[in-house]
């Protein structure tokens, strides 16, 4: 079959993606390298790899970053072969043994792409996740135990994993607290850690353990440290967000407790002020509800917090109604006020806020609903002009 226009643009792109791949690659013997396009021979083989493709026309997919890089794999021989991923895997056995945990990663890391979708891709991007932590390259590590769950999300080592994941999110944390990066450095140095972002990547891989293994041992534990970690560092919204999720989702979870205190408080120290949004207080004051009836007795000395909050909720609550009432109130528009002074006593009447808007509703009780109209003349006028 004659090669069509489609066939020679695709050989001229893989000629030339080869060519830089041979150029670059300076770790592989010479005679490893793929041919360089040019002569004859190299068009011929190019050609045939081409030709070889069932052609129904052009795809969107031949462009696919993956799919190119799958194919240049293959036209440089470092496409899928058992044999020899068994015996890197075998080499990667021997250097685990030897305690060379790092070269172990790699070759495991090697044995993975040479056999895919098999058995031993499995075993072998786990063992590089192993290797990769017993080396203490956790950065490493976390990716191997990454590519193994996407690849492989219902593996036999999935409680391994979930462990492995957990204890590196802790490392991280504890890491970061002890020694803060300087803000916008870069580890260049440091295999331990990730090279920015240590507690984001922690905050990765406690959500991994939750993503992958949503009803395991771990769920509720990974769900709460991420929890912890937003709260202390002040971002109340995801903190929130998460003490949430565990109060949902985890119900039989022994954190139920911590996570109802720490929501109440999220979400309360969320709330801006009168003049904003009342959905964060709203939410504090269910939190707290549940609480209380949740946990009734089994609260103990936390008891008297969580009542405490509902009080102050409350008068939050209240006093939030009574500033929009007082906005109205300065600018004389007092049907509106009477309606917040009115709410104020009806909903919260054991608030201080309270006794402050009974005081005031006798004050403006007969006064007009809303402010004189200086220019009813110029209203009046445009009026009678319509007729």
């Amino acid at each position: 079959m004659s090669p069509t226009m489609l066939d020679q643009l695709r050989i001229a792109v893989v000629a030339a993606a080869l060519a830089v791949l041979a150029g670059g690659c300076n770790t592989l013997p010479r005679t490893d390298h793929p041919p360089m396009a040019g002569d004859a021979s190299d068009r011929e083989t190019l050609r045939a790899v081409a030709e070889a493709e069932e052609d129904d026309g052009f795809d969107l997919e031949d462009l696919d970053p993956a799919n190119v890089y799958r194919k240049l794999r293959d036209a440089a021989g470092l496409g899928p072969d058992e044999t020899i991923a068994r015996r890197l895997y075998q080499e990667g056995v021997e250097s685990y043994r030897a305690e060379n945990y790092s070269a172990a990663g790699r070759k495991f890391a090697a044995a993975a792409k040479r056999w895919p979708d098999s058995t031993l891709e499995e075993d072998a991007l786990f063992l590089a996740g192993e290797s990769y932590f017993f080396a203490d390259q956790y950065p490493d590590a976390h990716r191997g135990y990454q590519k193994l769950l996407k690849k492989h999300d219902y593996t036999r080592h999935l409680d391994t994993v979930t462990r492995r994941l957990f204890a590196i999110g802790r490392y991280w944390e504890q890491l970061a607290a002890a020694d803060p990066p300087v803000r916008f450095a870069v580890n260049l140095t440091d295999q331990s850690r990730p090279w920015i972002d240590t507690v984001g990547y922690a905050i990765k891989a406690y959500d991994d353990i939750r993503m992958y293994d949503p009803t395991g041992p771990l769920a509720d534990d990974a769900v709460i440290a991420s929890a912890n970690s937003y709260f202390v560092r002040g971002l109340y919204g995801d903190a929130a967000q998460q003490f949430d999720l565990l109060r949902t989702e985890y119900t039989k979870s022994e954190h139920q407790l911590k996570a109802h205190l720490l929501s109440i408080e999220s979400w309360q120290r969320l709330y801006q002020g009168g003049y904003y949004d009342s959905g964060p207080l709203k939410k504090a004051g269910e939190v707290a509800d549940q609480a209380l009836v949740q946990f009734g007795a089994e609260l103990g000395a936390e008891r008297p917090r969580v009542i405490e909050a509902k009080n102050k909720i409350v008068e939050e609550m209240a006093n939030r109604d009574w500033t929009i009432g007082q906005y109205y109130d300065k600018r004389k528009y007092y049907r509106a006020a009477r309606y917040y002074y009115e709410s104020i006593l009806r909903e919260y009447p054991q608030t201080a806020a309270a006794r402050a808007a009974q005081t005031r509703l006798a004050e403006i009780r007969d006064l007009p609903d809303v402010p004189k109209n200086h220019f009813q003349w110029l209203t009046d006028m445009f009026e009678r002009r319509q007729y």
